[in-house]
Formats: C-alpha cells, sequence, structure tokens
C-alpha cells in the first residue's frame, strides 16, 4: 500500500515537471518582441485617429514578431535618442526607417535592409522654384535631427540648416514660410506633402556627387547575432508569403521595385 502510494506522488511529481518545462518551453517560443520606434514619421511609422502607432514599419515588424513567434511591443522615443535607449536595453530593436550608415554600424547590427529610398526635397512652388539640390543655395532648409536628411543637407554650400526634433515641426514652418524647403526621405516627404496640397516634392538621388539612394535595417545591439539572425529569417518569410508587397502597397501605393533577400 505504501510501495503503491509512493509510486503514485513519484510519477505526479514527474509529470509536474514536464508541464513545467512545457510551458516555459511555449513561453520561450511565444514571448514578447520589444522594439523602439520615432512615431512622427509617416508613412513608416505615425498615430492614427485614435492615437494609436501604424504605418509601414509597425505592421512590418508586427509581421516580423508572428514569424518570430512573438507579439510585437513598440516603446516611443525622439529618433535621434533611439539607438542609445537600444544599448540601455530599454527594448531589444530599433525599426525607424533608419538608414544603414557606417558611423551606425559601428554601434549597432543591422538586418538585411527591408527598404530602399532615395532623397527628398519638400518645397512650396509658390515661393520657391527648386528644380535640383543647388537650387538651394542661399536659402533654408529645415531637416530632423540625427538624420541622414541632415547631413545631405549640410554637403550643399550655402545652404543655412536648421534642426528639428521630428519632421511635423519642420514641415509646419515650410507652410508657414519661415523656412524655404525640407529635405528628408522620399517617402516621408510624398507622404506630408500630400496631406499639404500646397507643397510639392522633388527626388533627388544624389547631392554635390555623392549617391543618396539609402538602404533602411531594423537594428539590434552589437552582441545579439541570434536575434539579427531570427529577424533576417522572419523578413525573407514575410517576403515570401506576400505580407511585405500587401504592405508596401497600402502604404506606397505601388508595387516594391526592392525586395529583401
Amino acid at each position: 500500500m505504501k510501495k503503491t502510494a509512493f509510486a503514485r506522488i513519484v510519477i505526479l511529481m514527474v509529470v509536474a515537471v514536464l508541464i513545467v518545462t512545457v510551458s516555459t518551453g511555449c513561453k520561450t517560443q511565444t514571448g514578447t518582441f520589444n522594439w523602439g520606434t520615432d512615431p512622427t514619421y509617416a508613412p513608416f511609422e505615425y498615430a492614427d485617429a485614435n492615437n494609436k502607432p501604424t504605418g509601414f514599419d509597425v505592421e512590418l515588424m508586427e509581421a516580423i514578431a508572428a514569424k518570430m513567434g512573438k507579439t510585437s511591443n513598440l516603446t516611443s522615443g525622439a529618433f535621434d535618442g533611439l539607438l542609445l535607449a537600444l544599448q540601455g536595453k530599454k527594448f531589444d530593436a530599433v525599426c525607424a526607417a533608419m538608414t544603414i550608415t557606417p558611423d551606425r554600424e559601428k554601434e549597432v547590427l543591422f538586418s538585411i535592409p527591408y527598404y530602399r529610398a532615395d532623397m527628398g526635397i519638400m518645397y512650396n512652388p509658390a515661393k520657391n522654384n527648386i528644380t535640383k539640390p543647388e537650387d538651394l543655395v542661399g536659402k533654408t532648409v529645415g531637416v530632423q535631427t540625427g538624420t541622414t536628411g541632415e547631413i545631405d543637407a549640410k554637403l550643399i554650400t550655402g545652404v543655412k540648416v536648421n534642426s528639428y526634433p521630428d519632421i511635423q515641426l519642420a514641415t509646419l514652418d515650410l507652410e508657414n514660410g519661415k523656412i524655404d524647403a525640407v529635405v528628408n526621405d522620399y517617402p516621408v516627404c510624398t507622404a506630408y506633402a500630400s496631406m499639404h496640397p500646397t507643397l510639392k516634392v522633388l527626388n533627388t538621388t544624389s547631392i554635390a556627387g555623392q549617391d543618396l539612394t539609402q538602404l533602411y535595417g531594423i537594428a539590434v545591439r552589437k552582441d545579439d547575432t541570434q536575434l539579427k539572425s531570427d529577424i533576417d529569417v522572419a523578413l525573407r518569410k514575410v517576403v515570401a508569403d506576400g505580407t511585405y508587397a500587401t504592405l508596401y502597397r497600402k502604404y506606397f501605393f505601388a508595387d516594391p521595385p526592392y525586395l529583401p533577400k
């Protein structure tokens, strides 16, 4: 009788251990994918009518998280502080229409590129006739702090560059005639110009002889090589099943000219 009872206790203990093990394993696979962005950068990341973050990057990261067996969890922050917050482990990745540059690659690892963009010059044709970057000479240009647009605008000799914490403020000053143009990624400029009929956008691939074609990547910490690999695998799956193309058409109203590989 005692032996039978003891055997039952042992069996129950083994089952309990197995349940804990299985539960823990499920938690690892279906955990949370914490990432950061600056939600003031339409159409990549912005707040909708209900103040909920949405956009191409947001939906893409949700799809990537799902392929990784995780739930997307977004943390908002100013663009120029995102990599610092990443290093401080406030989150595990950054997806913010961030261009892969040599300087940034010294600080973080990037996924395979997920987007290709040219540079845009947004202006008011009623006040300025801008047909090429050189037409900005002698003018005041608005840019977002910490972006490649800020770097590119400074390539033009004789241009006064005003830096803003977000592109919305720069666009507002452009509309109010306080600046002559805004230099930023072309898709971002076209998104804002579509909401402001008085503005137009010039697409440019070079300034001062420098190629401005940009590739965006998802940033992770230098030592998170496994996470980078997981993101790359998940992104390729999102491309393969057609989700990437669907999101691209939704936000950019065209077939994607570039697909991650």
